[in-house]
């Protein structure tokens, strides 16, 4: 039954194919959802420097209205002193004028303040510029990747699937049956003898059970894992066999074709 054998491990093996062609279909559109979302953070920057240059210049526009305010009052302290008649009266109009300067002074510190806010939005909002203008050719590229590798995974599993239609319909419906139910289970359904052990969960074989899985005859099942067991012999033991089978005249029996 070397034959079960062999379709079994190229079932397996498609299987796998298959399951990691789904995934790969199923992480492109997260894998540009991701850049998307970058680049809607790289967008929000922009426009963020943009609301910030624009709100300090209107803040700056309020300054400098307040500081022609206190330059009005000093005018108009300054012509009142003119005409003051007492002493207390002119040093009452120097401590407003006094104050006028301060506050005009406080105002110009604020609009300083400002200025050096809005050099460094104006800086913040060219690097997002730039790397917006490079996040939105590299997400254009992800697109454009991403349909052509959807389209040659599509391609690949359509031709994965009908070759796995063809495998299963040659192997028995109970063989299926323990393959669908293992795999589904543990990931693989088939696993290596080597060593005396089942190379998937590593338990020992039974001596005279490990030598009934090297012929490859017949479906052998692990006692611990439920996994299908085969074997696949060494160059030496393929070479001995040759040898032996030459001298016999007889034909060298087949080795199971891992991929």
């Amino acid at each position: 039954m070397l034959s079960d054998i062999q379709r079994l491990i190229e079932l397996q093996q498609a299987d796998r194919e298959i399951y990691r062609l789904n995934e790969e279909v199923a992480a492109l559109p997260r894998r540009v959802a991701a850049i998307e979302a970058k680049l809607a953070d790289t967008k929000g920057q922009v426009e963020k420097a943009r609301a910030n240059i624009k709100e300090n210049e209107g803040n700056r526009r309020k300054l400098e209205s307040q500081i022609q305010d206190q330059q009005q009052k000093i005018s108009k302290y300054r012509d009142q002193a003119l005409d003051v008649k007492t002493n207390d009266q002119y040093r009452a109009l120097m401590h407003e004028i006094s104050f006028a300067e301060q506050e005009i002074r406080k105002i110009e510190d604020k609009i300083l303040d400002g200025m050096l806010s809005v050099e460094t939005n104006e800086k913040a909002l060219k690097a997002a510029e730039i790397e917006l203008k490079s996040e939105t050719a590299e997400i254009e590229k992800e697109k454009a990747d991403a349909r052509r590798r959807t389209a040659e995974d599509e391609k690949q599993l359509a031709e994965l699937n009908a070759q796995r239609d063809s495998l299963r319909a040659g192997i028995s419906p109970d063989v299926l049956r323990h393959y669908d139910r293992v795999l589904k289970l543990r990931k693989t359904a088939l696993a290596e003898a080597r060593d005396h052990k089942c190379s998937a969960c590593q338990v020992m074989l039974r001596p005279q059970f490990y030598n009934d899985v090297r012929t490859n005859e017949t479906i052998l099942i692990c006692d611990s894992c439920q996994r299908i067991l085969y074997y696949v012999p060494t160059p030496e033991e393929v070479a001995a066999a040759q040898a032996q089978s030459a001298n016999a005249g007889a034909p060298v029996p087949a080795t199971p074709q891992v991929p």
